[in-house]
């Protein structure tokens, strides 16, 4: 039991961290439930529940089998899996988009070159970080970010569809550089996905986005849509991620009880004070600590919400821990490629930092 704790406690980083943080500074201040933000934590969770009914279903892995049975060269493939992690992660969320399309992409590709499964899986993390950006319910600091600074719909757009259009011609850009090389893929053809599960998952998927973007009451649909859940499939709670939904409960108390220490409110005053500190500081700070935590920590010492928003989801790009997905994805690809995985890594950060360098300019000066 003890070996099993340790091991989970070693394997998800971001959990250790924000349980540390929250234990070390409840010595300074007392910890306080009522600054969790329950409205992202069932948002999250119930979202969680969806994607993973939809994954069960079985529609991405049709998808995957579709865009890759008719990729006839390396520069079409990655290509295809770029526009389906983007356009995918902006309904599933990056983290769910990764954790789904990789282990997908590596199996379905297993004959191809190690080169392109280190560009397809490097394209894969890039795209879905970039196609969440577009709705609130893609990044879990954009969630956050919606509720806490109560962002009008059109606002909230007006700041993510510029930057999820940038980051797509990007994204597009850099496909270009893969060679054509000619390819020979032979697929099973996927599962048939049945008609009423699609319906079904369609309906509560369109509730629930109208529900997280305020249009229907939330403390009454969201009950709603978890017993519809439940009838649906009794195990629908197996497919919450706790750890998740546990890292965001400690850092909401982590940054609590650091707004109620004054030194470290001086501090964090004096360093994000203006515009440009907020969003060039949430990125780099991102680098180190991940987005996430970034961002709920600079939230309680600033109102520029723009700059944060653009600072947060630009520094998803970068280094492997700056962004949860990130470490999702290099995990999945250690699993199933332990060989090439240093290679990966050098081609992650090289173009991430490249990519997150060229928006810096277009959107921070």
């Amino acid at each position: 039991m003890i070996n099993r704790i340790f091991t989970y406690l070693k394997g998800d980083v971001m959990f250790t961290a924000s349980l540390v943080l929250a234990v070390v500074t409840s010595f300074f201040n007392t910890p306080d439930f009522g600054a969790v933000n329950w409205h992202t934590i069932f948002s999250l969770a119930t979202m969680m529940i969806w994607v993973g009914l939809l994954e069960r279903a079985g529609v991405l892995h049709a998808v995957s089998v579709w865009l890759v049975s008719r990729s006839h060269h390396a520069r079409t493939l990655m290509t295809s899996v770029t526009f389906l992690s983007f356009f995918g992660a902006m309904i599933l969320s990056n983290d769910i988009a990764i954790l789904t399309l990789m282990p997908i992409y590596l199996r379905l590709a297993k004959d191809l070159s190690a080169r392109l499964k280190v560009i397809g899986s490097t394209l894969i993390i890039m795209a879905a970080n970039s196609g969440a950006i577009l709705f609130p319910f893609g990044k879990s600091q954009n969630l956050y970010m919606y509720g806490f600074y109560h962002v009008s719909v059109g606002q909230f757009f007006k700041w993510s569809a510029s930057l999820t259009v940038v980051s797509l011609i990007l994204m597009f850009i850099i496909t270009r550089f893969v060679r054509a090389t000619p390819l020979d893929i032979n697929l099973r053809p996927a599962n048939k996905v049945d008609n009423g599960r699609l319906v079904f998952l369609g309906i509560t998927g369109l509730i629930l986005v109208a529900t997280i973007f305020g249009w229907t009451p939330f403390n009454v649909v969201i009950p709603l849509i978890l017993i519809a859940f439940l009838i649906y499939r009794h195990d629908m709670l197996k497919l919450v991620d706790y750890g998740l939904l546990a890292t965001f409960l400690f850092f909401f108390i982590a940054t609590n009880n650091l707004a109620h220490i004054e030194a470290v409110r001086n501090l964090i005053g004096t360093l994000f004070n203006t515009k440009s500190h907020v969003l060039f500081g949430t990125f780099f700070l991102s680098q180190f600590i991940s987005n996430v935590p970034s961002t709920i920590l600079i939230s309680t010492f600033t109102d520029h919400a723009r700059e944060l928003f653009i600072g947060s989801n630009i520094g998803g790009l970068g280094t492997v821990v700056a962004s949860m997905a990130n470490l999702i994805g290099y995990r999945v690809f250690r699993q199933i490629e332990p060989d090439s995985s240093a290679t990966f890594m050098k081609l992650f950060m090289v173009v991430n930092f490249v990519m997150a360098a060229i928006l810096l300019v277009i959107f921070g000066l």
